[in-house]
């Protein structure tokens, strides 16, 4: 498969179009290494991103309770959303990526203690934790879609942006 063949999410892609890494027999068999190893990881990163999503609840739970001392749950719900943001396409789930840079544009453009923060991150993880529960992997999915341009919207809605 050559890197134009290649979804824009994998590593034969990105490294074909980042780098131009020209054709060798070396690199085929480097690649194909590190393409087999993130295949492993790609069957276990549904467990990982449930962790995170758990993590995140926790997070977002803690931040709404204690609402004089949000500052410490939201930057861990922005770290591990960010995590999940690099993560999730890099293992096959590019609408998880897509909700977790949502999330992470939300955090960035607004404070800690705006009333709809809450109500962001919790939709936020209530949509990856769909997208997760139900496998869905591709950018093909028209439901999956719908609700990642919703959540979309509602942060351009609150931010501007």
């Amino acid at each position: 498969m050559s890197s134009a063949d290649a979804a824009p999410w994998t590593l034969r892609f990105k490294i074909g179009v980042k780098t131009g890494v020209a054709k060798s027999a070396a690199a085929d068999d480097v690649l194909a290494k590190a393409e087999a190893i993130v295949d492993r990881l790609s069957a276990e990163y549904p467990l990982h991103a449930s962790r995170d999503l758990e993590q995140l609840e926790r997070a977002a739970a803690s931040m709404a309770a204690d609402r004089q001392a949000m500052q410490p749950h939201y930057h861990e719900i922005f770290r591990i959303a960010h995590d999940i943001r690099g993560q999730g396409a890099v293992f096959g789930y590019p609408l998880i990526s897509r909700l977790a840079g949502s999330l992470c544009l939300a955090m960035r453009s607004l404070e800690p203690r705006d009333g709809a923060m809450v109500t962001i991150i919790r939709s936020h993880i209530a949509g990856m934790r769909a997208l997760l529960e139900h496998g869905v992997t591709g950018a093909e999915n028209r439901p999956a879609l719908a609700i990642a341009t919703g959540l979309e919207l509602m942060v351009r809605a609150r931010t501007g942006r």
